[in-house]
């Protein structure tokens, strides 16, 4: 069941993020060509904003959805109204602390944007609809939570996709006929809040225990407990909003608005396929959550091998197919006048495969509450980003900002989040995760370097032809090469009698058949 869970959410995370890579990229497309990178900078740098501005969520999602895999596998339904009723209070306070905040920001908006005035009129305008859209969505977003503890993540995927698609073409249509971007924002921030209440009544229909007011409360302990978990998630909310949001500030700041713009093109590609990825590996969390309740370390140990094994594996070759593709798809696509330096690029893709290979760790550590060992070392990993990058940034440049943010990461959480799961969770010695963790990172590379240089040989009179070409290079070469050294490892071997057990067992009968059912109904 846990297999079947997972898969559904991916199979829908994906397709739902599918549809909104197409919409995203019309959109960006359309955006440049009617209003210009300028405006492009200033979005980033407000989302940049707003990302820190969302530390005062505290990290109640996360505390939350852990605090929600054993009531849910055990059927306590007032334990679940309880953990809602508190989510629910909580939220609401953190939508008006953002608020309250963001709009205590607005004298200071000229300072964080490099030049004597900004390039884009209503600049205060375009933040307070980027403020509301961020901080009304806490009102209503706490209901998804149980949604995702409950494996159930499909659900919201599917009801995103559909909002996704008829937002984004209406955006266009304003963009084209119309040229304006407040009333752009005004669309955005209208079919967030429909979006986020329609998913609400989805779960009271789903959950009708949940319909109404109740009077559930924790007590005692429990509620100790969770907000001791609380404090410890809220000290790595701050170093994921320092290390993840301050970038396209410091470049507004330090270097222009301008290149902010420029970034976000590339940001853009990057957050996409990582928001992909996560839906392929987000979807595991509840998974492993309901597997760390109910089996065993050696079951455990295993299952983290396998999604280690997995990180490797597709951030791997991202990784690669970024650094042979990225640079020649923004070209044909907005032009070369929108390409950062190539040193630059690298920086950016080795900052992406850091992340990625953090996956296994991440997720143990969320799904088995070890949210109080090391609780301060986040706060050192963002002293580390912040102060590394403010240094740097005086030396090499927009180059130095991205060392940074590498260097804090790998400083503090490569080798700590690593080193709790298997003293805490696996009770296993440190020394195979690297060993692991470096011949993963060599043969990466390796392949990376020979396709590169496989990829450079192609000469043809066409853009799009020569970008084909490399894209199937980059398919075709790391997958060999990841294939011939690891098809015997135990990892690569359960992952593949996991695909065929899927393919052929009734599962995938059951699926089809369900949905070939809902069509002839329909």
């Amino acid at each position: 069941m846990r297999i079947q869970n997972s898969l559904r959410n991916m199979f829908f995370g994906v397709a739902g993020q599918l549809i909104t890579i197409i919409m995203g990229f019309i959109v960006r497309t359309v955006f440049i060509y009617t209003l210009g990178i300028e405006y492009v900078g200033i979005e980033g740098l407000f989302t940049s904003i707003l990302l820190m501005l969302s530390l005062a969520n505290l990290g109640f999602d996360t505390a939350m959805i852990y605090s929600l895999y054993k009531p849910l596998a055990e059927g306590d339904k007032y334990k679940i109204q309880a953990l809602m009723n508190l989510y629910k209070k909580a939220y609401r306070i953190v939508g008006f602390v953002v608020l309250a905040i963001g709009l205590s920001l607005l004298p200071f908006l000229p300072y964080l944007i490099n030049g004597k005035a900004a390039p884009v009129e209503n600049i205060q305008t375009i933040y307070i609809l980027f403020l509301l859209q961020s901080a009304v969505s806490y009102f209503f977003i706490y209901k998804q939570s149980i949604l995702i503890a409950d494996q159930r993540n499909h659900i919201v995927s599917k009801i995103h996709s559909a909002f996704i698609i008829i937002s984004n073409s209406l955006q266009i249509l304003l963009l084209v006929f119309l040229g304006s971007y407040i009333l752009v924002l005004v669309t955005q921030l209208s079919f967030r809040v429909f979006e986020n209440m329609y998913i609400a009544k989805k779960v009271d229909r789903l959950y009708p225990y949940l319909r109404g007011m109740n009077k559930a409360v924790l007590y005692g302990e429990e509620k100790k407990r969770f907000f001791q978990d609380l404090y410890s998630l809220f000290l790595y909310k701050i170093s994921g909003a320092v290390i993840n949001g301050t970038d396209n500030i410091l470049i507004s700041m330090f270097i222009g608005i301008t290149v902010v713009g420029i970034y976000s093109n590339y940001l853009l590609l990057l957050s996409t396929l990582t928001t992909l990825l996560s839906y392929i590996f987000y979807s595991l969390t509840a998974s492993v959550g309901n597997l760390i309740v109910q089996n065993n370390r050696e079951k455990k140990y295993h299952i983290f091998r396998v999604i280690r094994f997995s990180n490797f594996w597709v951030y791997g070759l991202c990784s690669i197919c970024l650094w042979v593709l990225l640079d020649p798809f923004i070209s044909l696509w907005i032009g070369e006048p929108y390409l950062l330096g190539s040193i630059v690029v690298g920086i950016i893709i080795l900052n992406f495969y850091t992340t990625g290979m953090q996956g296994a760790s991440t997720t143990y550590r969320e799904t088995t509450g070890l949210f109080k060992k090391g609780k301060y070392r986040p706060i050192i990993a963002a002293g580390i980003n912040l102060a590394l990058s403010l240094i740097l940034v005086s030396i090499i440049g927009l180059t130095g900002i991205f060392l940074g943010t590498i260097f804090s990461r790998l400083m503090v959480y490569f080798w700590y989040d690593p080193y709790i799961i298997y003293k805490y969770v696996f009770n296993r010695p440190l020394k195979e995760h690297f060993i692991k963790y470096i011949s993963y990172t060599f043969v990466v590379a390796g392949a990376g370097l020979i396709t590169k240089l496989a990829a450079n040989q192609i000469q043809t009179n066409h853009q799009t032809l020569t970008l084909v070409l490399m894209g199937m290079l980059c398919l075709t070469i790391p997958n060999l090469i990841f294939y011939l050294f690891f098809r015997n490892s135990k990892e690569f071997n359960y992952l593949s009698s996991v695909l065929r057990n899927l393919y052929q067992n009734k599962f995938l009968k059951t699926f089809s058949k369900k949905y070939h059912i809902q069509n002839e109904k329909s």
